[in-house]
């Protein structure tokens, strides 16, 4: 519908969970050019339910039109909030203008208040994500308690990436019409500029962020991009809740996109599934030479440095090797350099396919993720649930869902870990893979280990009942 990375999934995906629990949810989000586009491809026509509405805060105004439709593949009502200066545009968050891109989140969050207001919603617990709402906890705290929708409203905050927080020069302060009280250290003051993140983070009543390791991570300096104070000082309301999959559509046993099915206890359908990737990649099938695969955006964070200079080596030492992905011009043309030295071992598709990364999940025998930081990480999840091993640097959530195999642990691991970020290690750690893959009993056992791993978003959704139940007593 419009996303850009695990905020789109759990927005999507965790309102329908905790609808199928019992409660009463309403999700608000910005009628993005994206989203716009993704309805009138389903010849959906959301429609308005306020005319359009002009909304104030202290010296501003917007004028925002709200439109009513339900989540796909759901019956949950999602309100768009529409304003074509704002949200009609290429990008879903890019601005040039720091100060821009404050106020278009002003603008939403102060929408966010009045729809609720006209509409008679009077929520429990107000659910803010990321910077882009992390006004919500601030204005709620601010006076809105005095408003009848919200007497009773608690709030929770959730951080998907701490490195990006909603920085801005002092000045964007006005833009938010807040008394000068919350312009200080123990409010959205920080470091002389606005941090909307921070704000979210001191006021909410409770806040999560989306794996328990990455909670212990971000309380460090090491990772908590200078707001491990502030997070060490609300440790008391601070929890780590696992990221779930959709695991009606990433399922073996059913996928679309595979030519063949399987389940853990008849993986037989795996060994076709992984021809035909060979047969796209124009690689030569072998059973017996493990195929590596990477589904991954190219960029730093996700620790392509470390592969780069090891997978020539590794496709020499007898790998296979199918990368999709796009991202830092360097790494695309890295990767195809190797792929152009290897033509009949690698192979690398630049873009990004759906279809596509379904059979790579399906037909790959490890996948490669050697994560500089991964907050939580949704593409390990998809590489157990399909039998296909990880090889994972230990951070994160990827330390809260791969048990690496060490030797003695096959009762229990599911992939292939390392901790340190350096390329011998990612090299050490994938031949360790490489080599129990040539011991069929134990390969097998270590898939089966993966898939029956809990990786659902009822799952989480109930966690996240403990948090709401938590702020609102």
């Amino acid at each position: 519908m419009a996303k850009t990375g695990g905020l789109g999934d759990v927005s999507g995906s965790l309102p329908k969970e905790l609808a199928r629990l019992g409660h009463d949810v309403t999700v608000f989000m910005p009628y993005y050019r994206q989203a716009r586009e993704y309805f009138a491809a389903q010849g959906i026509e959301p429609e308005p339910v306020i005319p359009t509405t002009w909304i104030g805060w202290a010296a501003w105004t917007a004028d925002v039109t709200f439109l009513r439709t339900v989540l796909p593949g759901s019956d949950v009502p999602l309100i768009l909030v529409a304003n074509d200066y704002y949200f009609d545009r290429e990008q879903i968050y890019t601005s040039l203008d720091p100060i821009d891109a404050v106020q278009r989140y002003a603008v939403f969050c102060r929408a966010v208040i009045a729809g609720c207001e006209i509409l008679g919603i009077q929520p429990d617990v107000l659910h803010a994500h990321d910077w882009h709402t992390a006004l919500l906890p601030v204005y709620l705290h601010s006076g809105l308690q005095a408003s009848t929708s919200f007497r009773s409203t608690r709030s929770v905050y959730t951080i998907h990436n701490l490195a990006y927080q909603g920085v801005a020069g002092s000045a964007a302060f006005n833009v938010l019409g807040l008394h000068s009280r919350y312009w200080s250290s123990d409010g959205l003051e920080h470091f002389g500029q606005v941090n909307l993140m921070k704000g979210g983070i001191i006021f909410a009543d409770q806040v999560t962020t989306v794996s328990p390791n990455y909670a212990r991570e971000v309380q460090t300096p090491a990772h908590g991009a200078g707001l491990d104070g502030v997070l060490r000082a609300v440790a008391y309301k601070f929890t780590g809740i696992l990221n779930g999959i959709d695991i009606e559509e990433w399922d073996p046993a059913s996928d679309p996109h595979l030519p063949s099915h399987y389940e853990a206890y008849d993986l037989r359908g795996k060994a076709a599934i992984k021809k035909a990737l060979a047969g796209d990649a124009e690689l030569k099938y072998d059973s017996k030479t493990p195929l590596i695969g990477v589904v991954s955006r190219l960029v730093e964070q996700k620790g392509f440095q470390l592969l780069l200079p090891i997978l020539g080596k590794l496709l020499k030492a007898g790998a296979q090797a199918v990368i999709l992905g796009s991202g830092d011009r360097a790494y695309e043309e890295g990767f195809m350099q190797v792929a152009e030295h290897h033509p009949e071992t690698c192979r690398v598709w630049l873009g990004f396919d759906n279809a596509l990364a379904h059979l790579m999940y399906g037909g790959c025998d490890l996948l490669l993720m050697p994560s500089m930081y991964e907050p939580c990480g949704l593409n390990q999840m998809y590489s157990l649930r399909y039998g296909t091993l990880p090889v994972v640097r230990l951070t994160g959530g990827l330390a809260d869902t791969v048990i690496p195999y060490d030797g003695t642990n096959e009762e229990l691991a599911n992939g292939f870990g390392f901790t340190a970020p350096s390329s011998e290690e990612l090299y050490f750690a994938t031949w360790i893979g490489m080599l129990s893959y040539k011991e069929a009993k134990l390969w097998k056992k270590l898939q089966r280990n993966g898939m029956a791993a809990d990786f659902s978003w009822a799952r989480s959704a109930r966690h996240y009942e403990e948090v709401y139940a938590r702020a609102v007593t």
